[in-house]
């Protein structure tokens, strides 16, 4: 591999890490930790749904400022970005109520929405054409990994029967440490002179991407939300249960991304992405039509196998649609995503309040994603 090729791998790498900090940590850890929380505290699954929901309030509104951030502005707000993810993350630690919790999870998402926007902005500018969609997927991949590193973290401190402010202050010390690394990752290069020779934005298709995306948003969130507290519900005498379900998500989303792309290369973009947004509906669903440890495990790895894969498909598509306005394009596709992400604990958390089960919720955010599919169908003669 040239030297070139091997810069650009230390990228995509960096790249990941920033994912780690910002998603795997900085917003899913809450997930893992919810259940710790709930033990602990005057937490409830219904009030831990509201406090998810701030957290992608704010994913929304970082969503709009990172498309409002100049492109010679991207790394400083990546870096604020960053800062601020790891900082609220360990804020976290230090309170038992409700309010500052919220602050700090709305404070988490603005930043997780800058990293993913203008972070991937960053990394995806500076990988050339011809590695730009395999080492894209490993820049993804961190999703997954930050995960897996949330979830291994939880059950080490429940081993040591610690309560979960360790949880965040060990995954925020980790945090610190990938910062480190993230260095190599570039500022956008200048804009080509050649302005006249850009390609325009497919607005049609673009248009479809973002609604079949705000749907995804929908569906996927309650899983990412609710499955270790569904988990403990389901099999209160199985304390490792929320472990397993939410080890498994963060373990099938690390080699998501290849495959599914590898899949693209032969199918098309959009149909790969149909097919990841059908087989993530039965994940999302198979804990309420398949109780006990296999529901939950085979919900933890269809939806990892696929929510991340869709995130990474979504964000070529619209790439590949505005190849020169990359930024505006992700921060309107994650702006959207952030709405059905707001929706979705909500909607659960009054369903879970008037039917007492998590059923109905799964089931509705199932719906969503074949609705997500469907809404791809029109783009058939498209390429992305």
């Amino acid at each position: 591999m040239a030297q070139h090729d091997n810069d650009a791998l230390r990228i995509a790498l960096a790249g990941a890490l920033s994912l780690v900090i910002a998603l795997g940590i900085g917003r899913f850890l809450f997930t893992p930790a919810l259940p710790g929380m709930i033990a602990d505290t005057a937490l409830t699954a219904v009030s831990g749904g509201y406090l998810a929901a701030v957290n992608y309030g704010g994913y929304l509104l970082g969503a709009m400022l990172a498309m409002a951030v100049p492109s010679h502005r991207a790394r400083s707000a990546f870096w604020i970005a960053l800062w601020v993810s790891v900082v609220s993350s360990l804020l976290m630690g230090l309170s038992e109520t409700f309010l500052p919790w919220a602050i700090n999870r709305f404070l988490a998402g603005i930043a997780s929405a800058i990293i993913m926007v203008n972070g991937s902005a960053l990394v995806l500018g500076a990988l050339p054409n011809h590695l730009r969609a395999r080492l894209g997927n490993i820049h993804y991949a961190g999703i997954g990994l930050g995960i897996s590193i949330a979830a291994l973290t939880v059950a080490l401190v429940e081993f040591l029967q610690g309560r979960y402010p360790f949880m965040w202050f060990s995954c925020g010390a980790l945090a610190l440490v990938f910062m480190a690394f993230l260095r190599v990752i570039p500022a956008l290069p200048h804009a080509s002179e050649h302005a006249h020779t850009r390609v325009p934005v497919n607005r049609k298709a673009l248009g479809f991407l973002i609604a079949s995306y705000s749907l995804a948003g929908f569906g996927y969130i309650t899983s990412t939300t609710y499955l270790p507290v569904i988990a403990k519900q389901q099999l209160p005498g199985l304390d490792s249960a929320a472990f397993y379900t939410w080890l498994a998500v963060g373990l099938a989303a690390v080699p998501a991304n290849l495959l599914w792309g590898k899949l693209a290369s032969h199918t098309s973009e959009r149909n790969a992405l149909m097919m990841a947004l059908v087989v993530q509906a039965v994940g999302v669903s198979a804990p309420a039509w398949l109780p006990g440890l296999a529901g939950l495990v085979t919900s933890g790895l269809l939806v990892g196998g696929t929510f991340t894969a869709v995130v990474a498909l979504s964000m070529y598509c619209a790439r590949q649609l505005a190849p020169h306005a990359a930024s505006a394009a992700l921060g309107a596709l994650t702006a959207c995503y952030g709405v059905g992400q707001i929706l979705g604990p909500v909607v659960t958390a009054w369903l879970l309040e008037r039917s007492g089960s998590f059923s109905p919720g799964l089931l509705g955010a199932a719906v969503a994603l074949i609705g997500a599919a469907v809404l791809l169908m029109p783009l058939g003669k498209e390429r992305f």
